[in-house]
């Protein structure tokens, strides 16, 4: 019925979502790869970005601006002015390298577990765009369709198993797994008939200084950066990535991708909250207290969060 918001829908896997900020690691590998950035890379964050034009101007989520942040900062803060600047760079080189990258690691394709009625999700392309719209003028792939994709807007989807998939990939070295239900069958009398092997799906190629780094900057968003009061005093070290979806007609989707412990992770775990505002205010919260129960630690939670992105 109207209103009831589809309570029967299993939406991990059979519903798709713009990930918004927590696609921004991969743009920034996307960066590197096409090495429209480099390590040393810094941006000036003044909270309008006119990278594109000054009558299309795009907003940084703090409007007041972030001031010079580096790669760290950029993903710390999830500073959209970064990320726009990466987007424009990477449309100019005339590729597709930031929708190459984003499949790699298991964007816009099933991640094959078995269950059925996944959604593949979307990575849009100009060959996508070509045969969607009706309209001629919207047939064209335009900058402003790469800049919206750095920051997971626009035509992006991606379900909230897809994300997981993704950020296991991006902290075990490149190995985008299969994800799977069983675990193992046994007999009455407690005899192991069958236990399921880990099937890895593809290899990202992507070398392990780039995926260590940005694993380290994703333990800054946690430590100092949007996700920092959600996990203010957790004495297991989290790494993260928090994220806010704007949804057309709709109030903000909240995200936030997390895993622990950062030096060694032993678990992933996604939180969306439709329509539930900021990733630093909802979403990462409520991981929390999921970490609290993994890691047997008393929930003790921070009375303040953080709005952002």
């Amino acid at each position: 019925s109207k209103g009831s918001g589809y309570p029967l829908l299993n939406r991990v896997l059979m519903c798709a979502y713009p990930p918004g900020s927590t696609f921004k690691p991969f743009t920034l590998i996307a960066g590197l790869k096409a090495r429209v950035i480099n390590w040393g890379t810094t941006f000036y964050c003044s909270g309008k970005w006119t990278g594109a034009g000054k009558s299309w101007p795009k907003y940084c989520w703090k409007r007041s601006g972030h001031g010079r942040v580096n790669l760290r900062k950029a993903v710390a803060e999830s500073c959209d002015t970064a990320f726009y600047e990466i987007g424009y760079r990477l449309y100019k080189t005339k590729t597709e390298a930031l929708q190459y990258w984003a499949r790699e690691f298991g964007f816009g394709k099933d991640t094959g577990i078995d269950l059925p009625s996944e959604s593949s999700g979307r990575v849009p392309d100009k060959e996508w765009k070509k045969k969607y719209f009706k309209k001629k003028e919207m047939k064209i792939w335009l900058p402003g369709d790469t800049v919206n994709l750095a920051i997971g807007q626009g035509d992006m989807l991606a379900t909230p198993l897809q994300l997981a998939v993704a950020y296991s990939a991006l902290i075990n070295g490149g190995k985008v797994f299969k994800p799977q239900i069983v675990k193992e069958v046994k007999k009455f009398d407690g005899e192991i008939v069958y236990r399921t092997k880990p099937e890895i799906k593809e290899r990202v190629p992507v070398d392990g200084v780039i995926l260590s780094r940005i694993k380290s900057y994703l333990g800054s968003v946690v430590e100092r950066g949007t996700a920092r009061k959600a996990f203010a005093g957790f004495p297991v070290k989290v790494g993260g990535k928090t994220g806010t979806a704007e949804v057309y007609g709709k109030e903000d989707y909240a995200w936030f991708v997390g895993f622990a412990p950062l030096d060694n992770p032993r678990y992933v775990i996604v939180v969306l909250v439709e329509e539930g505002g900021h990733g630093g205010e909802i979403a990462a919260p409520a991981a929390r207290r999921i970490f609290s129960y993994l890691f047997h630690q008393e929930l003790v939670m921070p009375e303040v969060y953080e709005r952002s992105r």
